[in-house]
């Protein structure tokens, strides 16, 4: 039974991590300023994005990313960065080509700029 809990522990975090992997190797969706800092910009996305997705963070002392998995296959990551008195933010995403672009992940990390 522990080597059950185990395993289906670390493919938990497997799958978590490799949620959007291969996700910042493709073009930015967005790339602009907000004059919000790192951790209130991440945390309206956050709000936002949670109401359809599966939403992870992460924030460092220099960066916070936001990722973000659907059920209809979509990957969405935000990363922002310092930039003088507010931050750069930088989306990627990469969503199921047979299906119709969903905008409103996008949309919500413009509303929060």
């Amino acid at each position: 039974m522990k080597q059950l809990i185990a395993i289906t522990t670390c493919c938990v975090l497997l799958a978590a991590c490799g949620g959007v992997h291969g996700v910042r190797d493709t073009t930015p969706k967005m790339s602009s300023r907000t004059h919000k800092d790192i951790p209130t910009y991440l945390e309206c996305v956050q709000t936002k994005w949670s109401a359809t997705a599966q939403v992870s963070t992460s924030s460092k002392k220099e960066e916070g990313t936001l990722s973000a998995t659907d059920k209809s296959g979509a990957k969405e990551l935000i990363s922002v960065t310092p930039d003088g008195t507010g931050a750069q933010v930088m989306m990627y995403e990469t969503q199921d080509t047979k299906k119709e672009y969903n905008p409103a992940y996008r949309d919500a990390a413009v509303s929060c700029l």
